[in-house]
């Protein structure tokens, strides 16, 4: 028996169920469910999506199941202290940036309890078909998304992720400073001579000032109409673009996976976190960009 807790906002929960698909599919006689027990008294981004967005219908772990491989948690918060008060038990594997990527997660034949993020395609790339196939977004109704993606069409078209918000306190991870940008954004005119450039961000103000400076004479539309719930309307908007910008976030890291234009380019954050780490999802034809440090784009140039 296999065990995936699912945690997070709406990539990482993505990355957790393409990891239980790759289980599925490593270990197709063997009994993999899911928990998302640590939702209850969760109350950070949207809760669980999966299902509301994708109709994907998880097979629950039971208390007892959770009592063989891990501990039994009844919410957030008792998952939280277990974690911190009692030892872990040889069932219990967890995926950290510390550890680098291990094909034999998948492998293992043992009793499992899967915890973390599994932020690398390693784990589930060979699978690429059932995870596009289980991540089909529902169709867009709304006038002004559909606008948008009409112009989206027969264009070359560029999606920049901006993301502050809760980054600007997080102590591991980093904003991404006008400096990546204007790095990216210089490359990208380089290399596909982009006719419109689509914003996406938690922070679109600031974007229209820092961003906005970076592409002087381009098409730039700044998406922030998409809130909540529709939130993950930007990923699929970002996911139709033809090519990709993405934050240091797993939320524009499923934006561009999920473009199936077989011949885009992607630029990603060089670093994925403050400080370096074994094990980052940057994928190996992604282009990595310095995120630099300058804190303002005075002296920015674009190339």
């Amino acid at each position: 028996m296999k065990i995936v807790n699912i945690i997070g906002g709406l990539g990482n929960q993505m990355f957790e169920y393409a990891m239980y698909l790759a289980l599925k599919d490593a270990h197709p006689d063997e009994e993999i469910v899911c928990t998302t027990r640590s939702f209850r008294g969760y109350g950070l981004h949207n809760g669980y999506e999966l299902e509301r967005i994708f109709s994907i219908k998880v097979i629950e772990a039971s208390l007892w199941q959770l009592c063989q491989l891990a501990y039994p948690f009844w919410n957030y918060r008792s998952w939280q202290v277990i974690n911190h008060l009692l030892p872990k038990r040889k069932s219990m594997t967890l995926s950290i940036p510390e550890i680098p990527y291990n094909k034999y997660d998948v492998e293992r034949n043992d009793d499992v309890f899967y915890d973390g993020y599994w932020q690398n395609e390693d784990y589930f790339k060979n699978i690429r078909k059932s995870i596009l196939d289980a991540f089909c977004f529902p169709d867009i109704v709304d006038e002004r998304n559909k606008e948008l993606i009409e112009k989206l069409y027969g264009k070359n078209s560029v999606s920049c992720h901006v993301r502050r918000g809760d980054y600007l306190k997080h102590s591991m991870m980093c904003v991404c400073t006008p400096e990546y940008y204007a790095r990216a954004i210089g490359k990208m005119n380089q290399q596909v001579n982009p006719e419109l450039y689509c914003v996406f961000s938690d922070d679109i103000e600031w974007c229209r000032e820092n961003i906005g400076v970076l592409c002087k004479g381009m098409n730039v539309i700044y998406v922030d109409w998409n809130k909540g719930q529709e939130s993950f309307r930007d990923m699929q908007l970002m996911s139709l673009c033809k090519h990709n910008i993405i934050a240091n976030s797993s939320f524009s890291w499923w934006g561009a996976w999920l473009n199936q234009n077989k011949d885009k380019v992607v630029m990603a954050p060089k670093d994925w976190m403050n400080k370096r780490v074994a094990n980052d999802p940057i994928c190996k034809d992604w282009i990595r960009i310095e995120r630099g440090m300058m804190k303002n784009v005075d002296n920015i140039t674009v190339l």
